[in-house]
């Protein structure tokens, strides 16, 4: 289980991220949560939410039934009467009072599933607590909930703007489209599409704000979600290379593009210890897909068996010279290169190894 699951900030993390996490990890077990002074929980298996006998309460089962009009208060009071007569459960009763054929009643149980979840959604001062599960879990009644369009639905219910705001990187911070799913996978509505087409070109969250059409509100919340789903994320964890310096030489150039080299040849070495050999075409795959947005000086870049970027000398010489503009754009395109290759160790190891990988890139270069 990854460290964060089991945190001081996952107990309190918003109800969004903490279910994200989940299904990003796969993992199964329950999850505590206390929202408004209530305790709920909630089931999970291989990172699908799951209704099951540990998660399910036929109280509240019944007073879904009643407040969504599928039942009046009459019907069920003659329900719970069967099942104490006869010894049976509600679901059981429910069914056999003739109330409901079994297909519409295990709909309606995937739909009070849903809703219990998306409650949480709206909960204030909460906290979240994970139990890990490795053997099956208890009498599964649904199974294999959505969690990614759940998330969608959820976020897009959630009215306090401070959730949202107090989740969203800094002004500053800079946001991209992330190449972990296609979004076609996940039911996108129109703004959270048009969202992530702004997202082709990296921004910082203001300039997103400034270059977006449906107003600053849709704006965060559309963005909101695209990070809870890996579709956009910010260029960190980020290996960055280093600082400009206001008067960059020649030796400069040689030493950053020295240690930008040390931590590629340091990603490689880490995917080719789990993979083997394939990890060459894995990285080579990761600088191809944003090869066309690099510097030009990147763009000829060869990738070598070490896993070092061979970039021509001529070219070094000329971004130095040409001024603050060049260097800068010399500085995005090391990160963007970095950024690339750990999210394909993310894609290929999971998130575990890119956390352990990223702990490993901020030591690279650093001075003894």
């Amino acid at each position: 289980m990854d460290d964060w699951i089991a945190s001081e900030e996952f107990a309190r993390a918003p109800v969004a991220r903490v279910l994200a996490e989940i299904w990003r990890q796969g993992q199964s077990g329950s999850l505590y949560i206390k929202a408004d002074g209530v305790p709920k929980c909630l089931s999970f298996e291989r990172g699908a939410l799951i209704l099951d006998s540990a998660s399910f309460e036929e109280k509240g089962f019944l007073r879904f039934l009643l407040t969504t009009g599928a039942a009046d208060l009459i019907t069920l009071t003659r329900v719970e009467e069967h099942a104490q007569k006869n010894d049976v459960s509600a679901l059981r009763a429910l069914i056999e009072t003739s109330l409901f054929e079994p297909e519409r009643l295990w709909a309606l149980l995937e739909s009070h599933a849903r809703e219990e979840a998306l409650s949480l959604f709206l909960a204030h001062g909460h906290e979240c607590e994970f139990h890990i599960r490795t053997g099956p879990p208890a009498r599964v009644l649904v199974g294999a909930i959505d969690i990614p369009n759940l998330l969608l639905d959820g976020v897009r219910r959630m009215k306090d703007d401070t959730v949202l705001y107090g989740s969203l990187p800094a002004d500053g911070d800079i946001v991209r489209r992330l190449p972990t799913f296609s979004p076609d996978a996940f039911r996108l509505s129109f703004t959270e599409r048009y969202v992530l087409g702004l997202l082709d070109t990296a921004k910082t969250l203001a300039e997103l704000r400034e270059a977006s059409d449906v107003g600053e509100a849709e704006t965060r919340r559309a963005l909101f979600a695209l990070l809870c789903l890996g579709l956009a994320g910010t260029a960190g964890p980020k290996p960055k290379t280093g600082k400009l310096p206001p008067d960059m030489s020649l030796a400069g150039m040689d030493r950053l593009l020295g240690t930008f080299n040390a931590k590629c040849s340091f990603v490689f070495r880490y995917i080719s210890k789990e993979i083997g050999p394939v990890a060459f075409s894995i990285v080579e795959k990761a600088l191809d897909e944003v090869r066309g947005r690099l510097d030009p000086a990147f763009q000829g870049a060869e990738l070598k068996p070490d896993g070092r970027l061979e970039i021509k000398s001529l070219l070094k010489v000329n971004a130095n010279i040409v001024g603050d503009g060049c260097r800068r754009s010399f500085l995005r395109s090391m990160d963007e290169v970095l950024v690339a290759e750990v999210l394909a160790v993310k894609r290929t190891l999971g998130p575990a190894h890119e956390s352990a990988l990223v702990r490993g890139l901020d030591k690279v270069g650093e001075a003894p």
